[in-house]
């Protein structure tokens, strides 16, 4: 993913988007396609005590306008935090934003829908065919990437999978505050090492899986 990540802080906003220009940027905020439209991303500082339920402690960029599962749209999405493979986030949003005016207007194909409001994901599944990837897969790479960016060295496979579900926008209510302990030694007094040999066999092998797509996509 270096090179995705090199393209996107080289990326020239001056001009019109490319096919490979959207690519790299639903990598980088773990987008659905049917969110390429309607994502918004804000900053968000509290300036009294009285803090709205969906604010994070510690969290001061969130998204809106993402999509359920299943595709199904909220109507009125609760912010969720933001957690991307860019680390400057005030060029995260202005990427999003430059490639959401350039769809409005016309300038680059939508991935998911036509002018007229047909679907039709065909132009879009013709550009990646070549790196042997799936539209849906672009999700899933950039957030198992972010978490490797934000996770560190020492970062646990259970410390992984919560960033990676930050960065997948998950509900907050899905997210297990208790694997926030999960950086750094995670065995403990009557812990089963059978037990936490087979969840470090599935991580990796999941980690494997992810890798080889990635690898796919680098050029």
């Amino acid at each position: 993913m270096e090179k995705v990540l090199e393209r996107i802080k080289h990326i020239d906003t001056t001009k019109n988007p490319t096919m490979q220009d959207l690519a790299d940027i639903m990598i980088m905020l773990s987008m659905r396609s049917a969110e390429v439209k309607t994502l918004q991303i804000f900053h968000y500082e509290p300036e009294s005590q009285n803090l709205p339920e969906w604010y994070k402690e510690g969290h001061f960029w969130y998204y809106t306008g993402y999509v359920k599962n299943r595709r199904e749209k909220k109507e009125n999405p609760s912010p969720q935090p933001f957690l991307s493979m860019e680390k400057n986030l005030e060029h995260a949003r202005n990427l999003l934003t430059w490639i959401q005016d350039a769809i409005n207007a016309g300038r680059l194909y939508d991935p998911v829908f036509r002018k007229s409001g047909k679907r039709n994901t065909k132009s879009f599944s013709n550009f990646l065919r070549p790196y042997k990837i799936l539209l849906k897969e672009l999700r899933d790479i950039g957030a198992k990437h972010a978490s490797r960016i934000h996770g560190g060295l020492n970062s646990t496979p259970q410390y992984l999978s919560l960033l990676t579900r930050i960065a997948l926008r998950q509900e907050s209510e899905r997210l297990n505050a208790g694997i926030n302990y999960a950086m750094g030694e995670t065995d403990s007094e009557g812990s089963d090492p059978d037990s936490s040999s087979d969840e470090d066999s599935e991580a990796k092998a999941a980690e494997n899986e992810i890798t080889e797509i990635i690898d796919i996509y680098s050029y």
